[in-house]
């Protein structure tokens, strides 16, 4: 894409070899180019793609409120995540990959584990980025200086082994000239930017946790009473659980049928580990009241509830008045499902399956390919795309 079409000026490219990109980021970045927003990738041009983890974009402070609407056409829908600091998450699903895809954007360049220490680096960094084919960075000495910082204030000097080689690397390229080093050296002390040099380039990894606690404990020294506030202020406001933009108090309950028990199990059991937003599995089997109310205090947090059936049929009313009473109340308390989703062999049709809220999948297929398109199907429910057509789902 030509860097001029943002319409903002183009600070210098870079002529090293062009990341690989997932079509749906390539799509995110164009869109954030053609509406003139300045953008840098903070880290992880290698895994673009096929992402292993979050895609970490910087943008210009100002520019969030704009992001909701334009990342919505490249296919991401916001989850809102309170206790982040200026962090914005957005979810899109690859179902032909079986891949959720991440953007973690920020408008402000903070560290630590509630974003407790404020830096004034955001601005510069963007005023000094260069372009690689679709993909802003910031300047390659910056680059390296904000990986080094991310080990050190936001993972507390852990290297996992799969980084070591990018911390080397990120240790060799920065610089004590650079404008991250002289903040580093006012905020810790001087002659700090080179001794975290000298131990990147050493590869002593096992020795990085022990300056990363005293850079925090310096970091928090220089703004106490702001850094204590916003890391309490955030560690209470993540207790609110996570939902889709939109949908506060209003959350998804999916239900399976089918004539194979096991199957149904697996399904909504298997679509509750890696979404996006909390989800509840919840068996309606004995002590159908409780789980009933479980069903909608998780409903209205805007949770993604998984409700099953023993035999996927409603349980026998019980012979005693008690018992219809109870039976009675669980069915009248258990809220109705937003979709059923329906497992069936395609040469059959079961009944309803045509109805607004039921989407069949094959049965025949593969766990995982089944899995994969259920999970299509909820999330679009969820985020508010159309879902694929009822009748059979690859």
């Amino acid at each position: 894409m030509d860097g001029t079409s943002s319409g903002q000026p183009d600070p210098g490219e870079w002529g090293g070899e062009q990341p690989a990109v997932h079509p749906s980021i390539a799509q995110a970045f164009r869109a954030l180019d053609g509406a003139g927003l300045p953008w840098v990738l903070l880290r992880g041009e290698d895994d673009l793609a096929r992402p292993d983890g979050d895609v970490d974009l910087l943008v210009a402070d100002g520019s969030a409120e704009r992001l909701d609407a334009l990342l919505a056409g490249a296919g991401f829908r916001r989850v809102v995540a309170r206790g982040h600091g200026s962090h914005r998450f957005y979810f899109s699903y690859d179902a032909a990959e079986h891949l959720w895809l991440k953007l973690d954007i920020v408008s402000e360049i903070s560290f630590g584990p509630f974003q407790q220490w404020h830096t004034p680096l955001a601005r510069g960094c963007l005023q000094r980025r260069i372009r690689n084919g679709l993909v802003w960075l910031p300047a390659t000495t910056e680059q390296a200086w904000l990986q080094l910082l991310h080990i050190m204030l936001d993972k507390g000097g852990v290297v996992r082994p799969e980084r070591r080689e990018t911390v080397r690397v990120a240790g060799a390229l920065a610089s004590t000239d650079d404008v991250i080093a002289a903040f580093v050296d006012r905020q810790v002390g001087p002659g700090t930017a080179a001794e975290l040099l000298k131990l990147a380039r050493s590869g002593s990894f096992e020795d990085f946790p022990g300056p990363a606690l005293r850079m925090a404990a310096a970091l928090t020294r220089n703004a106490p009473l702001r850094t204590r506030v916003t890391a309490v202020r955030n560690r209470v406001l993540r207790l609110i659980s996570p939902t889709v933009q939109g949908r506060a108090g209003r959350g998804i309950v999916v239900a399976a049928a089918g004539p194979d028990a096991a199957a149904r199990t697996v399904l909504l059991q298997g679509l509750g580990q890696n979404f996006p937003v909390p989800s509840r599995y919840l068996m309606l089997g004995t002590g159908r009241i409780g789980r009933a109310l479980a069903a909608r205090y998780h409903c209205l947090r805007g949770r993604v509830v998984l409700l099953d059936r023993p035999d996927g049929a409603t349980p026998r009313r019980p012979g005693s008045a008690g018992g219809r009473i109870g039976t009675a109340l669980a069915s009248a308390l258990t809220p109705e499902p937003d979709l059923l989703l329906v497992l069936h062999a395609p040469a059959d049709r079961p009944p309803g399956a045509g109805a607004a809220r039921t989407r069949v999948l094959d049965a025949a297929q593969p766990p995982a390919a089944i899995r994969s398109g259920a999970t299509e199907i909820v999330w679009g429910q969820l985020a508010g795309s159309p879902p694929p057509e009822t009748g059979g789902h690859g």
